[in-house]
Order: structure tokens, then C-alpha cells, then sequence
């Protein structure tokens, strides 16, 4: 590959035609500028608000720039892990160095061929993904531009506090580009589809005798966020019941809804996670919600505001 010049990548954020509607254009703006208070600024003045969201969680995981004129359309997608209870697959480097020559090649063989992939190292834990901003979103976009030296952020993550039998939720993260507009997966198929989720939870699974990972088939962040959660729910349900649960918007933010599980687990009672507004819109917090409201009742909150523990670190 060619390393752009100086004046070629100043050109990679001329922003080819993506949107139409004005207010589109002032939302991806801003998106584009870190502002999330302007951001939500544009999207607070439309009148469908599902709508407006979604917008949003399309537009923040999709970055379009030029090489030498050329456009190039690039987009973040993420395939759902969950590790079973005693598993050792999510934020394990040595487990990922060996199974991700075996990864790759099963997604160059389910991808479209005129797509190129980078894949991120490593499965990350939802407690990290559920905790992106909409500019740590960004900076992996920006990371996969050609000659493009992105700083890294240091961001605030939440640690799930899980009981010993519960699975945990992560995701294998990559980023797609295309010549030909925005990147496509590939047509629903049962055959090819179970085939990606077997080899790659084969290659995850740990030792020869461990329970591999559920897997499910990459999807775009706003989809493959919820597909994860709901089933991580289920899966959870079934290992430690979930006896009630909540949902509460954070007052500094129009982003962020704290969702709190009461669990039948003596050692771990309480736990909460985080969803983002820009990753899964209001569509994707309804259709968690749903789910949740399948498998429990609604807690009752006290009145003294007791929050789950929180345990609170830097993460790069």
C-alpha cells in the first residue's frame, strides 16, 4: 500500500455525499467534531425520535473519506461472543493469538470479496464496548485510515460483576471498507452462517475439553450489540435467575441507561451494565427491555438511590 501524503490525508475527511436531509448533515457534523452535547443538540429537535436515533447510530459507526479522489466507505461491525461460565476467552491475548489465523480465514470466506476487513486484537468484554463513547467509536474508525496515527483515548469502564456460573458477553470488533459504497454482509445462508459461528467458536474454545462459546454471525454495532445482550440475558437467566430488574436514564446524559439485574446469587445479588443511545438507538433499548420484561419483574427502587458497586478503571 501507498503511504499518502500529508496533503492526501487531510483529504481523507472530505466528506463524500452520504445524507440528504439537513439535519442529517448537521448530526453527522458533529459527530465528526466529538460533540456529543451538539450532537444530541440535532437529534432532540426531530420530531420521531426513534427515527432521529437511529439516524444516529448509523451515522456514528460509519466514516466515509478519499485516497487519491477515491472514495472509500468504511464501516464498524462486531460479532457477539459469549463465554460460558469457567471460560477464559474474553481478553485472553494468548487464546486469541492462536485462534485468530483460523478466525480471519472463515470471515474472508463468509465476507463479500470485494470488501477488505481489519479485525481489532482480541474479543472485547462488553463491559468496555457498552462503555464507548461516541468518540472512542470514532477513534477505531479512524484507526483503520491509511497513514492515520490516532492518539489513543483513555476511557472510564464499568467492570459487571458476574456470579462464578454466569457467561459473559463480548465481541470480536472489525471494520469493513469498501470502493462501492457503504459495506455489505453477505445474503442470509444456514449453511454458511452456522459454518463462520463453528469455526470460530472452535478456535476460541480454550482447551480441547472446555464448553466453546456461543457465537453469533458479525452485524452491524447497532444490531450485533442487542442480538449480544438479549441472548447474554437468556443465558444468564437460565444460569443465575433474574429476579427483577431496572432500567434509569442518567440524568448528566442523554446517552447512557444504567440497567440494574437482581440475580439469585448469593455472592453477586446486584449487578448493572450500561446501554448507549448512539450505539443501539431507541429501537434497540426497547427491544433489551422487552426482553428483560420477558424474564423478570420490575424492581421496586428504594427511595435512597442505592446503586449497584461500581468498580471503576482506566482502560486505553
Amino acid at each position: 500500500m501507498n503511504v499518502p501524503s500529508n496533503a492526501q490525508i487531510a483529504e481523507m475527511h472530505t466528506h463524500p455525499v452520504l445524507v440528504q436531509a439537513k439535519w442529517q448533515v448537521e448530526l453527522d457534523d458533529a459527530i465528526r467534531r466529538n460533540d456529543d452535547a451538539g450532537m444530541w443538540d440535532v437529534v432532540a429537535r426531530q420530531g420521531d425520535q426513534e427515527k432521529a436515533q437511529e439516524a444516529m447510530a448509523t451515522l456514528v459507526s460509519r466514516l466515509a473519506y478519499r485516497v487519491d479522489g477515491r472514495a472509500r466507505f468504511a464501516e464498524m461491525f462486531l460479532l457477539p461472543v459469549i463465554e460460558p461460565a469457567a471460560g477464559d476467552v474474553i481478553s485472553n491475548e494468548k487464546n486469541w493469538k492462536a485462534a485468530s489465523f483460523a478466525i480471519g480465514e472463515a470471515l474472508d470466506g463468509w465476507l463479500p470479496k470485494k470488501v477488505t476487513k481489519t479485525v481489532f486484537n482480541g474479543i472485547r468484554p462488553f463491559d468496555w464496548v457498552g462503555t464507548w463513547r461516541p468518540a472512542v467509536l470514532r477513534s477505531h474508525l479512524n484507526r483503520t485510515l491509511p497513514g492515520n496515527d490516532q492518539a489513543k483515548l483513555t476511557t472510564i469502564t464499568e467492570a459487571i460483576d458476574y456470579p462464578d456460573s454466569a457467561p459473559r458477553l463480548g465481541f470480536l470488533c472489525m471494520v469493513l471498507t469498501s470502493q462501492l459504497g457503504w459495506p455489505a454482509l453477505p445474503a442470509p445462508s444456514t449453511m454458511a452462517d452456522k459454518r463462520l459461528r463453528d469455526v470460530v467458536g472452535f478456535a476460541l474454545q480454550h482447551t480441547q475439553h472446555s464448553v466453546p462459546p456461543l457465537v453469533l454471525t458479525p452485524d452491524r454495532v447497532q444490531f450485533a450489540v442487542v442480538d449480544g445482550v438479549c441472548l447474554w440475558l437468556t443465558e444468564l437467566d437460565q444460569a443465575n435467575k433474574i429476579l427483577g430488574w431496572s432500567a434509569t436514564p442518567i440524568a448528566t446524559s442523554a446517552d447512557v441507561i444504567k440497567i440494574a439485574l437482581r440475580l439469585d446469587s448469593e455472592k453477586v445479588p446486584l449487578t448493572q451494565f450500561t446501554l448507549r443511545k448512539h450505539q443501539i438507538g431507541l429501537r434497540g433499548v426497547n427491544d433489551v427491555l422487552q426482553v428483560l420484561a420477558s424474564l423478570a419483574p420490575v424492581l421496586d427502587v428504594p427511595r435512597d438511590g442505592k446503586q449497584p458497586p461500581r468498580d471503576l478503571g482506566k482502560r486505553h
